[in-house]
Protein backbone atom coordinates (compact mmCIF):
# COMPACT_ATOMS: atom_id res chain seq x y z
CA UNK A 1 0.00 0.00 0.00
CA UNK A 2 2.81 2.33 -0.90
CA UNK A 3 3.93 4.57 1.93
CA UNK A 4 0.85 3.65 4.00
CA UNK A 5 2.19 0.18 4.60
CA UNK A 6 3.78 -1.44 1.62
CA UNK A 7 3.35 -5.13 1.02
CA UNK A 8 5.13 -6.24 -2.12
CA UNK A 9 4.79 -9.47 -3.98
CA UNK A 10 8.49 -9.78 -4.59
CA UNK A 11 10.25 -12.14 -6.94
CA UNK A 12 9.82 -15.88 -7.22
CA UNK A 13 12.70 -17.48 -9.12
CA UNK A 14 12.49 -21.09 -10.22
CA UNK A 15 13.14 -23.06 -13.37
CA UNK A 16 10.50 -21.94 -15.86
CA UNK A 17 9.87 -22.58 -19.51
CA UNK A 18 8.39 -20.84 -22.51
CA UNK A 19 4.92 -21.83 -23.71
CA UNK A 20 4.82 -24.79 -26.08
CA UNK A 21 3.20 -22.55 -28.74
CA UNK A 22 2.45 -18.83 -29.02
CA UNK A 23 -0.29 -17.75 -31.45
CA UNK A 24 -0.20 -14.08 -32.46
CA UNK A 25 -1.11 -12.19 -35.63
CA UNK A 26 -0.94 -8.42 -35.62
CA UNK A 27 0.49 -6.50 -32.66
CA UNK A 28 -2.01 -6.67 -29.82
CA UNK A 29 -2.70 -3.85 -27.35
CA UNK A 30 -4.47 -4.90 -24.15
CA UNK A 31 -6.00 -2.36 -21.73
CA UNK A 32 -4.51 -2.64 -18.26
CA UNK A 33 -5.21 -1.53 -14.71
CA UNK A 34 -2.23 0.32 -13.28
CA UNK A 35 -1.61 1.11 -9.61
CA UNK A 36 1.37 1.91 -7.42
CA UNK A 37 1.86 -1.84 -7.03
CA UNK A 38 1.96 -2.85 -10.69
CA UNK A 39 0.02 -3.66 -13.86
CA UNK A 40 -3.00 -5.96 -13.98
CA UNK A 41 -4.80 -7.49 -16.97
CA UNK A 42 -7.79 -9.74 -17.65
CA UNK A 43 -6.83 -13.25 -18.76
CA UNK A 44 -8.74 -16.30 -19.98
CA UNK A 45 -7.38 -19.70 -18.94
CA UNK A 46 -8.50 -22.92 -20.65
CA UNK A 47 -11.38 -20.91 -22.11
CA UNK A 48 -12.62 -19.78 -18.70
CA UNK A 49 -12.47 -16.47 -16.87
CA UNK A 50 -11.74 -13.65 -17.02
CA UNK A 51 -9.17 -13.74 -14.25
CA UNK A 52 -7.37 -10.72 -12.81
CA UNK A 53 -3.60 -11.29 -13.03
CA UNK A 54 -0.54 -9.15 -12.41
CA UNK A 55 2.28 -8.90 -14.96
CA UNK A 56 5.30 -9.91 -12.87
CA UNK A 57 8.67 -9.93 -14.66
CA UNK A 58 10.32 -10.99 -11.39
CA UNK A 59 8.49 -14.31 -11.60
CA UNK A 60 10.03 -16.90 -13.91
CA UNK A 61 6.83 -18.83 -14.58
CA UNK A 62 3.20 -17.83 -14.29
CA UNK A 63 1.32 -18.49 -11.06
CA UNK A 64 -2.36 -19.18 -10.37
CA UNK A 65 -4.25 -19.65 -7.13
CA UNK A 66 -5.52 -23.08 -6.06
CA UNK A 67 -9.08 -21.83 -6.68
CA UNK A 68 -8.27 -20.92 -10.29
CA UNK A 69 -6.44 -24.22 -10.82
CA UNK A 70 -9.58 -26.08 -9.72
CA UNK A 71 -11.94 -23.87 -11.75
CA UNK A 72 -10.05 -24.39 -15.02
CA UNK A 73 -9.40 -28.07 -14.30
CA UNK A 74 -5.63 -27.66 -14.61
CA UNK A 75 -3.85 -31.00 -14.77
CA UNK A 76 -0.67 -32.11 -13.05
CA UNK A 77 2.58 -32.67 -14.88
CA UNK A 78 3.58 -36.19 -15.89
CA UNK A 79 7.05 -35.63 -17.28
CA UNK A 80 8.66 -33.53 -14.52
CA UNK A 81 8.33 -33.32 -10.76
CA UNK A 82 5.06 -31.68 -9.79
CA UNK A 83 6.71 -29.39 -7.25
CA UNK A 84 9.62 -26.98 -7.57
CA UNK A 85 11.70 -24.98 -5.12
CA UNK A 86 11.29 -21.22 -5.50
CA UNK A 87 13.25 -18.42 -3.85
CA UNK A 88 11.02 -15.59 -2.65
CA UNK A 89 11.96 -11.93 -2.25
CA UNK A 90 13.10 -12.49 1.35
CA UNK A 91 15.60 -15.06 0.10
CA UNK A 92 13.78 -18.08 1.54
CA UNK A 93 12.93 -21.31 -0.27
CA UNK A 94 9.29 -22.31 -0.75
CA UNK A 95 7.82 -25.36 -2.49
CA UNK A 96 5.38 -24.58 -5.29
CA UNK A 97 3.24 -27.25 -7.00
CA UNK A 98 3.10 -26.94 -10.78
CA UNK A 99 0.38 -27.70 -13.32
CA UNK A 100 -0.04 -27.55 -17.09
CA UNK A 101 -2.51 -25.09 -18.62
CA UNK A 102 -3.84 -25.90 -22.07
CA UNK A 103 -4.21 -22.23 -23.00
CA UNK A 104 -3.71 -18.75 -21.60
CA UNK A 105 -5.38 -16.01 -23.67
CA UNK A 106 -4.44 -12.35 -23.37
CA UNK A 107 -6.39 -10.15 -25.77
CA UNK A 108 -5.93 -11.72 -29.20
CA UNK A 109 -2.78 -13.63 -28.19
CA UNK A 110 -2.99 -17.27 -27.16
CA UNK A 111 -0.27 -19.19 -25.34
CA UNK A 112 -0.62 -22.97 -25.41
CA UNK A 113 1.02 -25.53 -23.17
CA UNK A 114 1.85 -23.18 -20.27
CA UNK A 115 3.49 -24.47 -17.08
CA UNK A 116 2.19 -22.59 -14.03
CA UNK A 117 2.86 -22.69 -10.32
CA UNK A 118 0.00 -22.94 -7.85
CA UNK A 119 0.32 -20.56 -4.92
CA UNK A 120 -2.22 -18.90 -2.56
CA UNK A 121 -2.46 -15.15 -3.14
CA UNK A 122 -4.94 -14.26 -0.40
CA UNK A 123 -2.40 -12.02 1.33
CA UNK A 124 -1.67 -10.09 -1.86
CA UNK A 125 -5.41 -9.75 -2.54
CA UNK A 126 -5.89 -8.25 0.92
CA UNK A 127 -3.03 -5.80 0.35
CA UNK A 128 -4.73 -4.58 -2.81
CA UNK A 129 -8.28 -4.74 -1.49
CA UNK A 130 -9.26 -6.69 -4.63
CA UNK A 131 -8.97 -10.33 -5.61
CA UNK A 132 -5.80 -11.43 -7.39
CA UNK A 133 -6.07 -14.64 -9.40
CA UNK A 134 -2.47 -15.05 -10.48
CA UNK A 135 0.77 -13.70 -11.93
CA UNK A 136 1.94 -13.68 -15.54
CA UNK A 137 5.64 -14.59 -15.40
CA UNK A 138 8.43 -13.38 -17.65
CA UNK A 139 8.94 -16.67 -19.50
CA UNK A 140 5.39 -16.50 -20.88
CA UNK A 141 6.50 -13.67 -23.18
CA UNK A 142 9.95 -15.01 -24.13
CA UNK A 143 9.23 -15.19 -27.88
CA UNK A 144 7.71 -11.70 -28.11
CA UNK A 145 8.28 -8.03 -27.57
CA UNK A 146 6.57 -7.21 -24.28
CA UNK A 147 5.69 -3.53 -23.80
CA UNK A 148 4.39 -2.37 -20.41
CA UNK A 149 3.25 1.22 -20.90
CA UNK A 150 2.53 2.47 -17.40
CA UNK A 151 1.59 6.07 -18.36
CA UNK A 152 -0.85 4.91 -21.07
CA UNK A 153 -2.07 2.01 -18.94
CA UNK A 154 -1.81 -0.73 -21.52
CA UNK A 155 0.23 -3.78 -22.49
CA UNK A 156 1.44 -4.43 -26.04
CA UNK A 157 2.53 -7.79 -27.48
CA UNK A 158 4.25 -8.01 -30.84
CA UNK A 159 6.46 -10.32 -32.88
CA UNK A 160 8.37 -7.37 -34.39
CA UNK A 161 9.84 -4.20 -32.97
CA UNK A 162 6.91 -2.00 -31.85
CA UNK A 163 6.41 1.38 -33.51
CA UNK A 164 5.07 4.76 -32.32
CA UNK A 165 6.60 4.48 -28.87
CA UNK A 166 8.01 7.37 -26.81
CA UNK A 167 11.75 8.08 -27.20
CA UNK A 168 14.08 5.60 -25.50
CA UNK A 169 15.73 7.23 -22.49
CA UNK A 170 17.87 4.18 -21.75
CA UNK A 171 18.72 0.89 -23.43
CA UNK A 172 20.03 -1.89 -21.20
CA UNK A 173 21.35 -5.37 -21.93
CA UNK A 174 19.28 -8.10 -20.28
CA UNK A 175 20.99 -11.03 -18.62
CA UNK A 176 18.65 -13.82 -17.58
CA UNK A 177 19.11 -15.75 -14.36
CA UNK A 178 16.49 -18.36 -13.60
CA UNK A 179 14.38 -17.08 -16.51
CA UNK A 180 13.98 -13.57 -15.09
CA UNK A 181 15.59 -10.36 -16.45
CA UNK A 182 18.55 -8.63 -14.79
CA UNK A 183 20.29 -5.41 -15.85
CA UNK A 184 23.37 -3.54 -14.61
CA UNK A 185 23.09 -0.31 -12.60
CA UNK A 186 25.84 1.85 -11.15
CA UNK A 187 25.84 3.32 -7.66
CA UNK A 188 28.61 5.21 -5.88
CA UNK A 189 31.07 4.05 -8.54
CA UNK A 190 30.13 0.38 -8.16
CA UNK A 191 28.16 -1.86 -10.52
CA UNK A 192 25.25 -3.95 -9.30
CA UNK A 193 23.21 -6.51 -11.22
CA UNK A 194 19.53 -6.04 -10.37
CA UNK A 195 16.36 -7.84 -11.35
CA UNK A 196 13.72 -5.89 -13.28
CA UNK A 197 10.75 -6.80 -11.09
CA UNK A 198 7.32 -5.43 -12.02
CA UNK A 199 5.86 -7.53 -9.20
CA UNK A 200 7.53 -5.33 -6.57
CA UNK A 201 6.55 -1.79 -5.60
CA UNK A 202 10.03 -0.96 -4.29
CA UNK A 203 12.08 1.70 -6.06
CA UNK A 204 15.45 0.01 -5.49
CA UNK A 205 16.04 -3.11 -3.42
CA UNK A 206 19.47 -4.37 -2.30
CA UNK A 207 20.73 -7.09 -0.01
CA UNK A 208 22.37 -6.28 3.35
CA UNK A 209 25.85 -7.34 2.21
CA UNK A 210 25.57 -5.15 -0.89
CA UNK A 211 24.93 -1.97 1.10
CA UNK A 212 27.45 -2.66 3.88
CA UNK A 213 30.16 -0.48 2.31
CA UNK A 214 27.90 2.22 0.81
CA UNK A 215 27.43 5.78 2.06
CA UNK A 216 24.15 7.14 3.41
CA UNK A 217 22.21 10.36 3.43
CA UNK A 218 19.60 8.75 5.72
CA UNK A 219 20.79 5.60 7.47
CA UNK A 220 18.76 2.34 7.45
CA UNK A 221 15.78 2.09 9.78
CA UNK A 222 12.86 -0.38 10.10
CA UNK A 223 10.35 0.01 7.27
CA UNK A 224 7.17 -1.65 6.10
CA UNK A 225 6.15 -5.25 6.11
CA UNK A 226 6.54 -7.01 2.79
CA UNK A 227 4.42 -9.90 1.51
CA UNK A 228 6.12 -12.52 -0.63
CA UNK A 229 5.41 -16.10 -1.64
CA UNK A 230 4.97 -18.04 1.56
CA UNK A 231 5.56 -15.42 4.26
CA UNK A 232 5.77 -11.83 5.41
CA UNK A 233 8.79 -9.97 6.76
CA UNK A 234 10.05 -6.48 7.48
CA UNK A 235 12.62 -4.65 5.40
CA UNK A 236 14.88 -1.73 6.28
CA UNK A 237 14.62 1.52 4.33
CA UNK A 238 17.20 4.25 3.81
CA UNK A 239 18.46 6.93 1.45
CA UNK A 240 21.82 6.36 -0.18
CA UNK A 241 24.24 9.15 -1.01
CA UNK A 242 25.50 9.64 -4.55
CA UNK A 243 23.71 8.92 -7.81
CA UNK A 244 21.98 5.82 -9.15
CA UNK A 245 22.82 5.42 -12.85
CA UNK A 246 20.55 3.30 -15.03
CA UNK A 247 21.83 3.45 -18.59
CA UNK A 248 21.45 7.11 -19.56
CA UNK A 249 19.17 7.83 -16.60
CA UNK A 250 20.22 9.13 -13.20
CA UNK A 251 18.59 9.50 -9.79
CA UNK A 252 20.22 11.49 -7.02
CA UNK A 253 20.29 9.96 -3.53
CA UNK A 254 17.97 6.99 -4.20
CA UNK A 255 15.70 5.47 -1.56
CA UNK A 256 16.51 1.78 -1.04
CA UNK A 257 14.73 -1.14 0.58
CA UNK A 258 17.08 -3.64 2.26
CA UNK A 259 16.39 -7.31 2.91
CA UNK A 260 17.54 -10.72 1.74
CA UNK A 261 16.47 -11.88 -1.69
CA UNK A 262 17.48 -10.72 -5.17
CA UNK A 263 18.56 -7.11 -5.75
CA UNK A 264 15.94 -5.43 -7.92
CA UNK A 265 14.33 -2.32 -9.30
CA UNK A 266 10.54 -2.22 -9.06
CA UNK A 267 7.46 -0.28 -10.04
CA UNK A 268 8.32 2.53 -7.63
CA UNK A 269 11.19 3.45 -9.95
CA UNK A 270 9.78 2.23 -13.28
CA UNK A 271 6.22 3.61 -13.27
CA UNK A 272 7.01 6.80 -15.29
CA UNK A 273 8.18 4.68 -18.24
CA UNK A 274 7.02 2.56 -21.10
CA UNK A 275 9.08 -0.63 -20.65
CA UNK A 276 10.02 -2.47 -23.85
CA UNK A 277 11.31 -5.99 -23.19
CA UNK A 278 12.91 -7.42 -26.33
CA UNK A 279 13.13 -11.09 -25.38
CA UNK A 280 14.81 -12.33 -28.58
CA UNK A 281 17.20 -9.34 -28.64
CA UNK A 282 17.88 -9.46 -24.89
CA UNK A 283 17.45 -5.73 -24.33
CA UNK A 284 15.24 -3.49 -22.22
CA UNK A 285 14.33 0.03 -23.30
CA UNK A 286 12.94 2.62 -20.90
CA UNK A 287 10.89 5.03 -23.00
CA UNK A 288 9.44 8.40 -22.03
CA UNK A 289 8.86 11.82 -23.66
CA UNK A 290 10.28 13.47 -20.51
CA UNK A 291 13.97 14.05 -19.98
CA UNK A 292 16.10 15.05 -17.03
CA UNK A 293 17.00 13.14 -13.86
CA UNK A 294 14.57 10.82 -12.11
CA UNK A 295 12.96 12.38 -9.02
CA UNK A 296 13.66 10.81 -5.63
CA UNK A 297 10.85 12.01 -3.33
CA UNK A 298 10.62 11.29 0.37
CA UNK A 299 8.98 8.09 1.59
CA UNK A 300 6.01 9.29 3.65
CA UNK A 301 3.96 7.19 6.05
CA UNK A 302 1.89 7.10 9.20
CA UNK A 303 3.54 3.86 10.25
CA UNK A 304 0.84 1.29 9.43
CA UNK A 305 0.86 -1.84 7.28
CA UNK A 306 -2.74 -2.70 6.43
CA UNK A 307 -4.76 -5.57 5.00
CA UNK A 308 -8.33 -5.39 3.69
CA UNK A 309 -10.84 -7.02 6.03
CA UNK A 310 -14.57 -7.06 6.64
CA UNK A 311 -15.54 -3.55 7.70
CA UNK A 312 -12.30 -1.79 6.84
CA UNK A 313 -8.50 -2.16 6.88
CA UNK A 314 -6.88 -4.45 9.45
CA UNK A 315 -3.59 -3.35 11.06
CA UNK A 316 -0.96 -5.98 10.24
CA UNK A 317 2.11 -4.16 11.51
CA UNK A 318 3.41 -0.97 13.13
CA UNK A 319 6.65 0.79 12.19
CA UNK A 320 8.71 1.52 15.32
CA UNK A 321 8.88 5.20 16.40
CA UNK A 322 6.10 6.14 13.97
CA UNK A 323 2.99 8.30 14.59
CA UNK A 324 0.94 5.09 14.69
CA UNK A 325 3.08 3.68 17.51
CA UNK A 326 2.84 6.98 19.40
CA UNK A 327 -0.96 6.82 19.08
CA UNK A 328 -0.94 3.31 20.64
CA UNK A 329 -2.54 1.66 17.62
CA UNK A 330 -2.00 -2.08 17.92
CA UNK A 331 -1.62 -5.06 15.62
CA UNK A 332 -5.05 -6.45 14.81
CA UNK A 333 -6.91 -3.14 15.27
CA UNK A 334 -9.41 -2.29 12.52
CA UNK A 335 -9.50 1.06 10.69
CA UNK A 336 -13.23 1.55 10.12
CA UNK A 337 -13.31 5.13 8.79
CA UNK A 338 -10.89 7.36 6.87
CA UNK A 339 -11.57 11.08 6.73
CA UNK A 340 -15.11 10.45 7.95
CA UNK A 341 -15.94 7.94 5.21
CA UNK A 342 -16.21 4.15 5.53
CA UNK A 343 -12.70 2.77 5.14
CA UNK A 344 -13.97 0.23 2.60
CA UNK A 345 -14.46 3.12 0.14
CA UNK A 346 -10.73 3.87 0.15
CA UNK A 347 -8.31 1.92 -2.00
CA UNK A 348 -4.56 1.79 -1.29
CA UNK A 349 -3.62 4.42 -3.88
CA UNK A 350 -6.19 6.89 -2.54
CA UNK A 351 -4.75 6.46 0.95
CA UNK A 352 -1.19 6.84 -0.35
CA UNK A 353 -2.07 9.97 -2.34
CA UNK A 354 -3.66 11.53 0.75
CA UNK A 355 -0.60 10.80 2.88
CA UNK A 356 1.70 12.31 0.26
CA UNK A 357 -0.32 15.53 0.03
CA UNK A 358 -1.68 16.23 3.54
CA UNK A 359 -0.10 16.83 6.97
CA UNK A 360 -2.48 14.41 8.74
CA UNK A 361 -5.12 11.77 8.15
CA UNK A 362 -8.25 11.22 10.26
CA UNK A 363 -8.95 7.60 11.21
CA UNK A 364 -11.54 5.78 13.28
CA UNK A 365 -9.85 2.76 14.86
CA UNK A 366 -11.62 -0.16 16.52
CA UNK A 367 -9.69 -2.15 19.14
CA UNK A 368 -10.64 -4.50 21.98
CA UNK A 369 -11.21 -1.46 24.22
CA UNK A 370 -13.60 0.22 21.78
CA UNK A 371 -13.56 2.65 18.86
CA UNK A 372 -11.76 5.97 18.90
CA UNK A 373 -11.04 8.79 16.46
CA UNK A 374 -7.39 9.61 15.80
CA UNK A 375 -5.74 12.33 13.72
CA UNK A 376 -2.44 10.78 12.66
CA UNK A 377 0.39 13.00 11.53
CA UNK A 378 1.88 12.05 8.15
CA UNK A 379 5.57 11.54 8.58
CA UNK A 380 8.72 11.31 6.43
CA UNK A 381 9.88 7.75 7.09
CA UNK A 382 12.76 8.55 4.73
CA UNK A 383 13.15 12.34 4.26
Amino acid sequence: MGAFGAFRLGANTLDGSAPYLTRIGQPETIPAEVSSRGMYVSVMINGQGPFRMQVDTGCSISMITPEVAAAVEAHGLDTIADEAQAINALGDAVSIPRVMLDSVTLGGVQFEGVIAGVVPLELQSRVDGRGLDGLLGYSLFSELFLVLDFPRQDLLLSQGRPEDLPPARAELAIVEHGDVPFVDVRLQGREFEVMVDTGSNDRLHLQPDQVASLGWTVRPRPGFLVAVAGETGRELVARLSGVLELGGLSQKEPVVGISDGPASIGVGLLHPFCLVFDGPGETLRLCSPDDGPLPSPSERSIGLSLLADVGGWRVAGIIPDSPAEAAAIGDGDLVTKIEGQPATRWNPDQILNWINSHPAIALSVLSKSGERDIDLRTWPLVP
